[in-house]
């Protein structure tokens, strides 16, 4: 895709923020679902995994070691540097990127709606059919990866690396692009367009942990805010149709 073809939005920040609140409040119920799930299976199953691999290590968490925010963070470290941290951060991971694609089934929900059609919580879990699972698991943990990478260099390789990758989670999903073209494309398109994809990102990013902020119940209604921006403006740069 040469640079001068690249798709450019004629659209305001405006016309993002209150497309995306439209597709936003219209599927609060479909996002509760998704943010519980995620956070819910992420909690017992985390839960169950420091049993298992740091269970006999748990009674050196004493009350006055948790009142010390230094030393209790230095204590998780120096298990998460040993095997069985390993295995655990390991099994994380892979457990993590294999509910990516919840939140890509937010996009088949969007697409209903624009099509005036009434979709089903059961929607939330097309992105779990046929090959959309594999494609969106492998790029998930390819994505974690180097993000983690490109987080421990003073965090920008890491906001860099979230910003040019925008718009892979929906070419993956609405499109039979291989990941690495995806990848390719996104970046090019995001970087060509940074004037309204980075303030729309801040924004998504703003308001998503903003429920977690003022009140946290309220963070399993603002969680996937994100992907309402992201679809918003895919359907600015991108004439796709869903498949």
């Amino acid at each position: 895709m040469n640079q001068e073809n690249l798709p450019k939005a004629k659209i305001t920040l405006d016309e993002v923020i209150n497309q995306s609140f439209k597709y936003w409040k219209a599927t609060l119920s479909f996002q509760f679902v998704v943010t519980v799930l995620y956070f819910g299976i992420i909690f017992i199953s985390g839960f169950q995994l420091v049993q298992y691999y740091f269970g006999d290590k748990l009674y050196i968490f004493t009350p006055e070691l948790l009142q010390d925010p230094i030393k209790f963070n230095l204590k998780i470290r120096e298990l998460l540097a040993t095997e069985n941290g390993s295995y655990f951060q390991i099994i994380l991971s892979l457990l993590k990127a294999s509910l990516f694609p919840l939140f890509i089934g937010l996009f088949r929900v969007y697409t209903l709606i624009d099509e005036g059609k009434k979709p089903s919580i059961s929607e939330v879990l097309d992105g779990y059919k046929g090959s959309n699972f594999f494609k969106l698991w492998g790029y998930a943990i390819f994505w974690n990866v180097i993000f983690s990478f490109g987080m421990s260099f003073f965090f920008i390789p890491g906001i860099l690396w979230v910003f040019l990758t925008v718009f892979v989670g929906p070419l993956l999903y609405f499109t039979p692009m291989r990941m690495l073209e995806a990848i390719n494309i996104s970046a090019k398109v995001a970087w060509a367009n940074w004037k309204i994809v980075l303030p729309c990102a801040i924004i998504a990013f703003l308001f998503s942990y903003s429920g977690f902020i003022l009140f946290f119940v309220g963070f399993l209604f603002t969680y996937p805010f994100w992907n309402a921006i992201i679809y918003t403006l895919f359907k600015r740069f991108f004439s796709i149709k869903f498949v």
